[in-house]
C-alpha cells in the first residue's frame, strides 16, 4: 500500500505525531477513457462530457471510502472537498484512517500531501528586442496571459484596461487559512474575485499586480520615470488569486515576519483549481500563457508525479504554455516546484547587464532566463492606483517570457507551445552560472527564426554599438564630474539615426545615457580623446524618433574635440551619442559635469542632525527631513535586518532624563524602516530598537524603549527596498526633569538637600536645582554667560536664542562645554558632617570621545595655584538622580563622549574650609585636561558673585 504513498514516511510520520489530526492531501486516479474531441457536436459538449467522467470517477472513489451521506454539502465543505474538472484526482482534509481506507481503493493511484507554495521595467524591454516586436506588429493584440498570483488591482492605472476576467481559489480552516474570495468563499468568478490584496500588514500583497503590469500592463499618461508599458503591451489578463491568507507567526506555515502580522500563501490544490479555470476558458479567448510566480523546494531533477503535472499538460496539448518561476533560493543545481515539471516553461533571471541574478536558482532545469532584477512595474501602496515600485526576483522574471509567448503568438497563432519554446531557447544570449549556459531571451529573433529567417548576426562592434546598447553614465558626487571611456572602433550607424552635428560623415556614433536628478546646466565632452570626435545629445526613447538637445563638432579654433551645455530637467533621459569627423575612430573620453542634487545633509552618520528632547513631558519634538538620494555608508548595519533598504538619514537624540522614549515616523510620505543604535562609532553601533511598519501607522514605524538621561542614542531612517520621501520624526519622552534632581532626596547619604527653586535651561539642559546656604546671608545667584544672565523663554523654560555656552580651545576634537546647573553655589549635605556642594555640569561639543581629568584647584588671587584645601573633594553624579558615582576625591577620569552631558559635585566638608574660600585669598576651579592640555575651567566662589569661570 505504501507505494501509493509519495514520500509516505514524512507523510505518515505527521499523521502519527498527532493521530486525532486530519492532513489536505490530493487523491489521484486514472484519467477516464473519454471519445475524441471531434466525436462531440462542439467543444462545450466535449468538455462537459470530460467533467462528468471525471465527477463520476471521483464519486465511485468518495463512495467507497465514506459511509453514505457522509459527504453532503455542509460535510464536504468541513472535509474541504476540492473537486477537480479536467484533472483525475481530487483534493481532501482527511484522518490517517480515512486516508489508509482510500489507498485500499484498486481505483486510488496517487496520494500526495496539498503543499504549500509562497510568491517567488523600462530598461528590460529593449533588452529583451521588444521594440523591434512592436514595429513589427507583435504586441499580443487578440491574446490572453492569465495569472494565477495573488490578483491583480484592477483600478490600477497601468492594469485599469487589460483584466477581462477573474477568478479566486482559496482555502479556509488548513493550518489558520482564511480565503480572501468574495464572502470567504472557497471560489469565486465573479468580478472582483482576482483583486489583489491590499492590507499593508500581509505579506505579498501587491506581487500578483507586479506580476501582471510586467507581463502586459499598458500606461496611457505616463509621468517622467513611470513605465509605459508591459511585455506585451496589447494584450489582455485573466487574473486568478490563488493566495489564502494566513497567521504570520512561530506556529504558522508563514512563520514570524517582523513587521507583518499575515502573509499570503497557496495550496497545490487551488493551483490546480486556477489552472483549470484556465483550459474551461481556452475556447473563451485565446490564451497564450499561464504565468506562476510561485513555488518551493529544492529540486534537481524532473518532478513529473506531481500533481499540476495532468492539467499543464493539458494546457500545452491546447497551445497554451504553463510559464514557471524557478525559485529565489540561489540554488546551482534545483528549483522549486512546480519549476520542475518537464512540460512547464521554467525562468531563471538574470540582471540587465546579462549576468545571472545572485539570487536565481539554475541548473539544467531552466528552460529560459529573462530579465529578473530591479523590474520597474505597477505595486500597491494604500487606495494609489498610480503606485510603481522596483522588484527582483524569479517571480519578476517569468512574466518577461509570459508575455513573450503573447506577442509571438500575435505573430504566428497556430505554432506550438514546443515551437515557440525552442525558437527563444535558440536565439538567446548565452548566460553562463555554475558550469550551465542558458539562453536569456531575444524575442525579436525568435520571431525571425519561427517565420523560417535566419536572426542578424550580433554586432561586432562596440558594446554601446546600438542605441538600444547604450550605456548609463552613473551620477557624478556633486559638483564634481563623472568621466567614462569607450571606443567607437568598428561602430556604426543604424537605420533611422539622426544625422550627429550636421555632419553626414560621422556614421560611427557609439551611445551612452545620462539622466540629472536635479535641473539646471550641465556640460558634456570628449576633452581627452585622441581622435576629432562630433557630440551630439537627444531626448527621445528610440532611435527614429530622438529630438536633438545640443551637439557640437569642435569645441573651439583650437580643439577638435567637442563640448555641449544645456539646462537639463531633472528625471529626463538624456541620449548621447559620440562619433568621429569623417569616421574617425578611437579612444573616447566622455566627461559629464552637473545635473546631481546634493543628498540630505545627514546622509552620513558622522553628519547626524541633533533633535532636541521634547520641551516637557507630554509634548512630542517633530523633525522633518528627506530620504531621496540618500545612501549606506561602509560598516552601516542592516536596519531592522532588512538588506534591501540601504538609503538611511542619521539622527542623534541625547534625552535630559530616563524613561520611556517613543520614536515613530508617523506622517512619512513612504514606507519606512526606523532603527535606534547605542555608541559613537558607525562600526561599533549596538541596535536599541528597530521597526519596519507598525499596526496602526500604515507603512510607517515605530519604536519604544527605556533611555537614559544623558546617553546619546542614534536613529537612523531608511526606506523599504530604497523607496525615498519626505519624513517626519517624532519623538516623546527624554523631556527636561521638572523636579530637583540633584538636591530634592533627604534620605541619600550622598545628595545635596535644599528647597526648590525655579527651573533653569542651559544648552537643552534643565535642572530645578537649589540648595540651603550655609549661610542665611548667601544670595541666590543667577547663570551667567559672558557676563549676561540665562533668560527664560516664555513658560517652555528654553534659554533665548544666542546664550548658549561658547565652545573653549580645541584639543584633538574636544570642545569642553561647562556649565554650573545649580541656581545657587552652596548648600549643606543632609546626613551630618555639614558640608558645602557647588553643582555643575559639562558637555563635550566636539566630534570624537576623549578621556579627560576633572580636578580641583586652589588659584590665588594674583592667578597663582596653590595647594588645595584640606576637606575640598569631587565627584562625578548620576545626572538623574544627583548621587555621587564612584568615591568623592580631589580629581575624577571619566570618558567625554560628543554631546552627552556629564555632572559633577564639588564638597567643602567643614565651615572651616568655606569660610576659607570666602576669604578673597582665593578662588576654587574645577579645571578639565586631556593630557597636560587644559580644555575648559569652572571657578565656584561660594559666597560670591562669579559661578561660571572661563569657558
Amino acid at each position: 500500500m505504501t507505494r501509493k504513498f509519495e514520500k509516505h514516511e514524512a507523510l505518515w510520520a505527521k499523521l502519527a505525531a498527532n493521530p486525532e489530526a486530519r492532513l489536505p492531501v490530493i487523491v489521484r486516479f486514472d484519467m477516464p477513457a473519454l471519445p475524441g474531441a471531434a466525436s462531440f457536436a462542439s467543444p462545450a459538449a466535449a468538455d462537459e462530457a470530460h467533467t462528468k467522467a471525471i465527477r463520476a470517477a471521483q464519486d465511485r472513489i468518495l463512495a467507497a471510502t465514506f459511509p453514505q451521506g457522509a459527504l453532503s454539502s455542509a460535510a464536504a465543505a468541513e472535509k474541504n472537498l476540492k473537486r477537480m474538472d479536467f484533472s483525475p484526482m481530487f483534493g481532501i482534509l482527511a484522518s490517517a484512517d480515512e486516508i489508509a481506507r482510500l489507498a485500499t481503493d484498486p481505483n486510488v493511484t496517487l496520494i500526495q500531501e496539498d503543499r504549500l507554495s509562497k510568491p517567488s521595467l523600462n530598461e528590460s524591454l529593449p533588452l529583451i528586442q521588444m521594440p523591434a516586436m512592436y514595429a513589427a506588429g507583435a504586441t499580443g493584440n487578440g491574446h490572453h496571459v492569465a495569472v494565477l498570483d495573488t490578483g491583480g488591482r484592477r483600478s490600477h492605472q497601468f492594469l485599469s484596461s487589460r483584466i477581462n476576467s477573474e477568478a479566486c481559489y482559496n482555502t479556509t480552516g488548513i493550518q489558520g487559512s482564511v480565503s480572501q474570495c468574495p464572502g470567504g468563499a472557497s471560489s469565486s468568478t465573479a468580478t472582483g474575485s482576482g483583486e489583489d490584496c491590499t492590507a499593508s500588514n500581509i505579506y505579498g500583497c501587491g506581487h500578483g499586480t507586479h506580476v501582471a503590469g510586467t507581463v502586459a500592463g499598458y500606461n496611457t499618461a505616463p509621468a517622467s520615470g513611470q513605465p509605459t508599458s508591459g511585455v506585451a503591451r496589447d494584450a489582455r489578463l485573466i487574473s486568478i488569486n490563488v493566495f489564502s491568507r494566513f497567521p504570520a507567526n512561530s506556529s504558522s506555515p508563514c512563520g514570524a515576519i517582523p513587521g507583518y502580522t499575515h502573509c499570503v500563501l497557496t495550496f497545490d490544490t487551488d493551483q490546480i483549481r486556477g489552472l483549470e479555470r484556465v483550459y474551461a476558458l481556452r475556447n473563451t479567448y485565446k490564451i497564450a500563457a499561464v504565468n506562476m510566480s510561485l513555488g518551493g523546494g529544492e529540486v534537481s531533477a524532473h518532478c513529473d508525479n506531481d500533481a499540476r503535472k495532468p492539467i499543464i499538460d493539458q494546457l500545452k496539448a491546447a497551445r497554451i504554455a504553463t510559464v514557471i518561476a524557478a525559485g529565489n533560493d540561489g540554488y546551482d543545481s534545483a528549483v522549486g516546484a512546480p519549476g520542475c515539471i518537464s512540460s512547464a516553461v521554467t525562468v531563471g533571471s538574470s540582471t540587465k547587464w546579462d549576468f545571472r541574478s545572485d539570487f536565481s536558482n539554475w541548473g539544467n532545469l531552466i528552460d529560459v532566463v529573462a530579465p529578473g532584477s530591479d523590474i520597474y512595474s505597477s505595486y500597491i501602496n494604500g487606495s494609489a492606483n498610480n503606485y510603481f515600485s522596483f522588484s527582483s526576483g524569479t517571480s519578476m522574471a517569468s512574466p518577461h517570457v509570459a508575455g513573450a509567448f503573447a506577442a509571438l503568438r500575435n505573430a504566428f497563432p497556430n505554432a506550438t507551445v514546443d515551437q515557440i519554446e525552442n525558437a527563444l531557447k535558440s536565439t538567446g544570449e548565452g548566460i553562463s552560472s555554475a558550469g550551465v549556459v542558458k539562453p536569456r531571451i531575444n524575442v525579436n529573433d525568435a520571431r525571425i527564426v519561427l517565420g523560417g529567417g535566419t536572426p542578424p548576426p550580433p554586432p561586432t562592434g562596440p558594446a554601446n554599438n546600438h542605441f538600444v546598447n547604450r550605456i548609463t553614465v552613473p551620477l557624478p558626487a556633486v559638483g564634481g564630474t563623472r568621466t567614462v571611456t569607450g571606443s567607437n572602433v568598428g561602430g556604426t550607424a543604424e537605420g533611422g539615426e539622426p544625422i550627429h552635428a550636421g555632419k553626414h560623415s560621422a556614421l560611427n556614433s557609439v551611445w551612452w545615457r545620462y539622466t540629472p536628478t536635479a535641473s539646471g546646466p550641465i556640460t558634456i565632452d570628449t576633452l581627452g580623446s585622441n581622435f576629432d570626435t562630433v557630440l551630439a545629445v537627444y531626448r527621445g526613447s528610440s532611435v527614429g524618433s530622438l529630438a536633438e538637445v545640443a551637439s557640437n563638432d569642435d569645441a573651439d579654433y583650437y580643439t577638435i574635440q567637442s563640448q555641449v551645455r544645456f539646462n537639463a530637467t531633472a528625471g529626463v533621459e538624456y541620449q548621447i551619442a559620440v562619433a568621429g569627423y569623417m569616421n574617425e575612430a578611437g579612444n573616447i573620453r566622455l566627461s559629464v559635469h552637473g545635473g546631481v542634487a546634493a543628498a540630505p545633509a545627514n546622509d552620513n552618520f558622522v553628519d547626524r542632525q541633533n533633535v532636541n528632547p521634547p520641551s516637557r513631558a507630554g509634548s512630542r519634538r517633530t523633525v522633518a527631513g528627506s530620504t531621496v538620494l540618500a545612501t549606506a555608508e561602509r560598516f552601516e548595519p542592516y536596519h531592522a535586518g532588512w538588506r534591501n533598504s540601504r538609503n538611511s538619514v542619521w539622527y542623534r537624540f541625547t534625552p535630559q532624563s530616563t524613561g520611556r522614549v517613543t520614536i515613530d515616523t508617523r506622517g512619512s510620505d513612504f514606507d519606512t524602516i526606523l532603527a535606534v543604535y547605542s555608541r559613537n562609532s558607525l562600526r561599533h553601533l549596538t541596535e536599541v530598537a528597530s521597526n519596519n511598519n507598525t499596526v496602526g501607522l500604515g507603512r510607517q514605524s515605530r519604536v519604544s524603549f527605556r533611555a537614559l538621561a544623558g546617553r546619546q542614542y542614534q536613529i537612523a531612517i531608511t526606506g523599504y527596498a530604497n523607496r525615498g520621501g519626505n519624513l517626519r520624526l517624532n519623538i516623546t519622552g527624554g523631556e527636561p526633569v521638572r523636579r530637583s534632581s540633584a538636591l530634592d532626596n533627604t534620605a541619600a547619604a550622598d545628595r545635596v538637600n535644599g528647597p526648590s527653586a525655579p527651573s533653569q535651561a542651559v544648552d537643552g539642559i534643565s535642572s530645578n536645582a537649589a540648595a540651603q546656604s550655609v549661610s542665611p546671608s548667601a544670595a541666590t545667584l543667577p547663570l551667567l554667560q559672558q557676563g549676561k544672565p540665562f533668560r527664560r523663554a516664555g513658560d517652555t523654560n528654553d534659554i533665548a536664542t544666542g546664550l548658549k555656552p561658547a565652545p573653549t580651545s580645541s584639543v584633538d576634537g574636544v570642545k569642553l562645554l561647562s556649565t554650573v546647573v545649580a541656581s545657587n553655589t552652596d548648600g549643606v549635605l543632609p546626613g551630618g558632617g555639614g558640608e558645602s556642594v557647588a553643582m555643575l555640569a559639562v558637555t563635550n561639543a566636539g566630534s570624537r570621545a576623549a578621556r579627560v581629568t576633572a580636578e580641583l584647584s586652589f588659584v590665588s588671587a594674583d592667578g597663582v595655584s596653590i595647594p588645595v584645601p584640606a576637606g575640598l573633594s569631587i565627584c562625578r553624579t548620576d545626572a538623574s538622580n544627583g548621587r555621587c558615582v564612584g568615591v568623592k576625591a580631589t580629581s575624577v577620569v571619566f570618558d567625554a563622549e560628543p554631546d552627552r552631558v556629564i555632572t559633577f559635585a564639588a564638597f567643602a566638608s567643614s565651615r572651616e574650609d568655606v569660610s576659607a574660600l570666602q576669604s578673597g585669598h582665593g578662588v576654587l576651579q574645577v579645571r578639565f585636561r586631556q593630557g597636560n592640555d587644559t580644555i575648559g575651567t569652572a571657578s565656584l566662589e561660594i559666597g560670591g558673585t562669579h559661578v561660571i569661570g572661563s569657558l
